[in-house]
């Protein structure tokens, strides 16, 4: 059973596999009124759980562990491993997910801290997080339309390739040809943890920005004015939802792959956020 579909059906829901993914609730369905209130959320796994999030995985028990070492900050960290095989609702993925977070005209902070695994060996894109665009249900759309919802990659994204951090964006929810990179790539030294944060205001047009901070430094361009990067980022008033992990799409990974996230948060200031 694809968990997506079962957004469609029901407020809120819980599913257990047969491959072991378990999804449980999230929340009510998306709604096109400007300025919702978000939920805050702390994912620093410190309570030695990953029951705060949905899950995009093959086997929890192997592809997401929450470990003692290494760890960014306090006793936990995630261990996530992405191996050739684990293919998950038409993708190569190993990922956990946030709703709620990613509404329409509301401005948001996302923070979290990231360290590739000194043995990775891949050099083809892996994209360790996302904010996915979701189906507006007012309006009729559900997770399998025609033509396919997803045929593209979503609207923001940080994509690890070859040793460098990219922030694309994307500019159409119904082709792969609009995407694009926001500022310069960045150096991602492996086996050493990384801080990311990112504030973004959601939206349909051009007033919608994302600006970026790496290890508490802007690596979105400057404008003239500031480092906000001035773009639409929402598809539709639904608004869009958070991942992160690893994901591949449709190319299939050479080797098993590890990357370590610890201190996973949302909230309305950089202060609230930043590791």
């Amino acid at each position: 059973m694809n968990f997506l579909k079962i957004l469609t059906k029901s407020y809120r829901f819980s599913v257990s596999f047969s491959l072991g993914i378990f999804v449980s609730a999230c929340g009510k369905l998306p709604t096109p009124e400007p300025g919702q209130a978000f939920e805050n959320f702390v994912g620093d796994f410190e309570d030695n759980s990953l029951s705060a999030f949905h899950f995009l995985v093959k086997d929890t028990l192997f592809n997401t562990k929450i470990v003692t070492s290494p760890v960014r900050k306090g006793n936990y960290a995630l261990k996530n491993t992405l191996r050739p095989d684990d293919f998950v609702n038409n993708g190569y993925r190993t990922e956990l997910a946030i709703y709620n977070c990613a509404k329409y005209k509301t401005e948001v902070f996302y923070g979290f801290s990231f360290m590739v695994d000194a043995d990775y060996q891949d050099t083809a894109y892996n994209l360790i997080c996302q904010w996915q665009d979701l189906p507006n249900y007012n309006q009729g759309e559900s997770w399998e339309p025609t033509p396919v919802l997803h045929g593209s990659p979503p609207p923001i994204s940080l994509t690890y390739v070859n040793n460098k951090l990219e922030i694309k964006m994307n500019d159409s929810p119904s082709t792969s040809n609009k995407t694009f990179l926001v500022g310069e790539a960045q150096y991602i030294q492996k086996g050493v943890w990384q801080d990311v944060v990112a504030h973004i205001y959601w939206n349909d047009d051009k007033t919608a920005f994302i600006e970026f901070w790496l290890n508490g430094d802007l690596i979105t361009p400057f404008n003239g004015t500031d480092y906000k990067f001035y773009h639409r980022n929402l598809f539709n008033r639904a608004g869009n939802y958070f991942k992160f992990g690893q994901y591949r799409g449709k190319n299939k990974t050479a080797h098993a792959n590890t990357i370590f996230f610890d201190e996973v948060k949302v909230g309305s200031t950089y202060l609230e956020v930043a590791p």
